[in-house]
């Protein structure tokens, strides 16, 4: 009975906001590189991570969970993105035994290639180049409050580049992460990119602050007597669920879904979906709505990840698959990510964590 009581509760939470705050605000943010997952084992789950993150990647999508690692990590990741993007992230983790805390050290930047200047009277070209990148370099710190429960927090100095105009800023990540101890349950809450307002030519902007909050959990894992289990070890064969539902200030409310099978602890199957929406509408949809004087509140174009198309079958947008090989003795573990995004081509990730064989400090 407590258990069902839990599952209420959670799901109680998840679908609240969705009621009360949905309405869609895109394109009132700016350096929204900040919400490029560096991980591919969370970008593989449908970033439904929050509640999950236990390595390096935490520093992103979760710092609260930082004081659980025992030993120094490291993260790398590059992403060749879409229209000539280039994303790259390195994270690095320190923990300290005697502060029973975790300190930790990111850097991440997204550059462009060079691209023509062209200008009214000369739309040709004026025979220069110019590019745009965006940087943000953080620290972050977790400390363990209970041995069920920790808190941390990163700050972050950002800076945005444009030809010859650039703007700066910092930002502040807040998470908590916290291990129930009924069966494998955790619970996990983060405010992500909290700042002041960037300003860029005069022109000031919002960052792409965003909340979120997740469960996960084993509802298999062979070290166990059932499904639903508690054990701290992983055996042969298991499968961590997550949740997720996170409230960014630039667009409607996504729920976050995720499946990771694990052989061995060493070979992993990923699976996820973003959903924000049951369908999306055109934009001609929609105007014709508010033309009629009807009631056009069902109708939002802005959907970036909708259940189902118009005709009714699954939408790919938001789905993602990943696969992962941790090799122990080498520290070394290897992820992939596929996602794919309407109208433009699909995305292949990498991503690399290390575990150094001692501290560094």
């Amino acid at each position: 009975m407590k258990r069902w009581r839990l599952l209420i509760l959670v799901t109680a939470c998840l679908m609240l906001p969705q009621l009360i705050w949905a309405q869609a605000k895109v394109g009132t943010a700016g350096v929204t590189f900040l919400k490029v997952s560096p991980s591919c084992r969370a970008v593989g789950m449908g970033e439904a991570y929050v509640a999950v993150a236990t390595d390096a990647s935490a520093i992103w999508h979760n710092p609260g969970a930082l004081a659980r690692l025992d030993e120094s990590e490291a993260i790398v990741s590059w992403i060749d993105y879409v229209v000539g993007l280039q994303y790259g992230y390195l994270g690095v983790t320190q923990p300290v035994e005697k502060l029973n805390g975790t300190f930790a050290a990111s850097v991440s930047y997204l550059t462009t290639d060079d691209m023509i200047e062209t200008t009214p009277e000369r739309p040709n070209g004026t025979g220069r180049t110019f590019s745009a990148a965006d940087i943000a370099v953080g620290l972050s710190y977790s400390q363990m409050l209970t041995d069920k429960f920790s808190v941390g927090g990163t700050m972050k100095f950002i800076n945005e580049t444009l030809a010859d105009e650039s703007a700066t800023g910092w930002a502040a990540d807040v998470g908590t992460y916290y291990h129930t101890g009924w069966r494998s349950v955790r619970l996990a809450m983060e405010v992500q990119n909290f700042g002041p307002d960037m300003n860029f030519v005069d022109d000031p902007f919002q960052l792409p602050m965003n909340f979120t909050f997740g469960t996960a959990a084993y509802v298999l894992n062979s070290a166990g007597r059932k499904w639903w289990t508690g054990a701290d070890s992983i055996g042969t064969h298991s499968l961590l669920a997550a949740l997720s539902w996170s409230h960014p200030n630039d667009n409607l409310e996504v729920y976050n879904i995720g499946l990771e099978y694990a052989y061995q602890n060493s070979v992993f199957l990923r699976c996820g979906k973003k959903i924000n929406g049951f369908n999306r509408v055109s934009w001609d949809e929609y105007q014709q709505k508010i033309q009629n004087g009807e009631d056009a509140s069902g109708y939002d174009p802005w959907l970036e990840y909708p259940l189902f198309s118009k005709n009714g079958t699954f939408f790919g947008n938001g789905a993602s698959l990943g696969a992962g090989l941790k090799l122990p003795s080498a520290g070394i573990t290897i992820d992939y990510a596929f996602t794919s995004i309407s109208f433009l081509e699909s995305i292949h990730r990498f991503s690399l964590g290390y575990r150094f064989k001692r501290n560094l400090l």
